[in-house]
């Protein structure tokens, strides 16, 4: 398995995802070799290989060499390849592709189609790039506002969707929604090289009892996440909004406290200590004005028998089941984000809806489930490619599955 890790103090559901999945095959039997990176090297790195990180992002030799040496030595059944920017590159494809090893690729957000990697410019979905070359990223500087850091991202999308490297090198892609399959798909990405596998959430602690109290929101205080929307949103006659994260927007949220008593911040906590005030709620809220690609806030609340309120886009459409465990409203609308917490704020919904979410989770989201449908994809994988009609053509014939 490998994973480029994002930095320090960077909130990262791949790097938690990679790590729980790393621990359960292992826990299970699986013999498991994680070769990683963290991009917190960077910083050591000499003044030269700074300035050509922008170009081993396309492509580094060096990775692809480092790669074959190790897979010479270990000869996995499989390879297992999840973020590869910016110290791997897709070098590491071929390097696996080379030595005749199926490789099952995880696709947990839209870098191979969108320069920011989340399809969204201005705090808005934008999907100017998908399907075509990312002229686009570079003219607003869509990577950390920079057309100079943008042009290297850009450059690789361009190639490696024009060389149809991911296709060619990869045996199994692995994307955690519909959502994100469909958008590849819009991209020229073949469908039947997909599956569908979502991720899943640990849970061996208490569930809800009764209806709970106040409606909670548990992430970063920033626009693209809905959280002015909330504010604006939010009435004291739906009693009480808890805000567990931090962010830009955090000052306004304090600001917004110290005026109305109904609102309360209590800003970045430990990842237990947050699905405490979790599992005391009465409704989760996720007001998202950008695309999610799989939203692990909405998994965790279902985990504690918690209904969710979420914007009527991206992946969190699929995930919430509106009238079932929870509400959908349309992102971007702060009246009708109020309509919907209104509706799970009334005791008896709640209480039902968070039932149907609590079952959900129980047959969709645990790390049981999770493992069976991961050795499904890695022996599925490692058939495909055995077998000499299909082993060395990246593609195969099929449908797309959902595991």
């Amino acid at each position: 398995m490998l994973h480029n890790r994002y930095r320090t103090g960077q909130p990262s559901g791949e790097n938690t995802v990679v790590a729980q999945t790393v621990d359960l095959l292992r826990n299970s039997g699986h013999e498991i070799d994680l070769y990683a990176r963290n991009s917190d090297d960077i910083a050591a790195m000499s003044r030269k290989d700074r300035a050509l990180l922008p170009f081993h992002s396309v492509w580094s030799f060096s990775a692809e060499r480092d790669l074959t040496h190790l897979l010479q030595a270990q000869r996995p059944d499989v390879v297992h390849i999840h973020n590869t920017f910016p110290l791997f590159s897709a070098s590491v494809l071929r390097a696996a592709y080379r030595l005749d090893l199926p490789v099952v690729a995880t696709l947990h957000n839209f870098r191979l189609l969108c320069a920011n990697a989340v399809l969204q410019r201005d705090g808005r979905p934008c999907e100017s790039c998908v399907g075509k070359l990312p002229l686009a990223a570079v003219r607003h500087g869509c990577y950390r506002e920079s057309r100079v850091q943008t042009l290297p991202l850009a450059t690789s999308i361009g190639v490696h969707n024009t060389l149809h490297t991911w296709q060619r090198y990869v045996t199994t892609l692995v994307v955690p929604s519909e959502f994100v399959r469909d958008r590849y798909v819009a991209a020229g990405y073949d469908p039947d090289q997909f599956v569908v596998k979502p991720h899943a959430v640990p849970h061996a602690g208490a569930v809800r009892s009764g209806p709970g109290e106040g409606v909670v929101f548990l992430g970063r205080l920033v626009e693209d996440k809905g959280f002015a929307d909330l504010l604006q949103a939010w009435d004291s006659s739906l009693g009480k909004l808890v805000v567990v994260g931090d962010g830009p927007l955090r000052a306004e949220a304090e600001e917004r406290a110290r005026r109305d008593r109904s609102v309360q911040v209590l800003g970045q906590l430990p990842w237990a200590a947050g699905m405490d005030v979790l599992r005391s709620a009465r409704a989760a809220v996720v007001p998202a004005r950008s695309y999610e690609s799989f939203g692990l806030v909405v998994v965790e609340a279902f985990a504690h028998g918690v209904p969710v309120v979420a914007s009527r886009l991206g992946a969190l459409a699929e995930l919430v089941d509106d009238g079932e465990t929870g509400a959908l409203a349309e992102p971007g609308d702060p009246e009708g984000l109020r309509k919907a917490m209104g509706l799970v704020a009334d005791p008896e919904t709640s209480i039902a809806f968070g039932e149907r979410a609590r079952q959900v989770y129980l047959d969709r989201f645990t790390p049981e489930r999770d493992l069976a449908a991961t050795e499904r994809i890695y022996t599925d994988a490692i058939a495909r490619h055995a077998d000499s009609g299909r082993t060395r053509r990246g593609r195969w014939a099929g449908r797309a599955r959902t595991v």
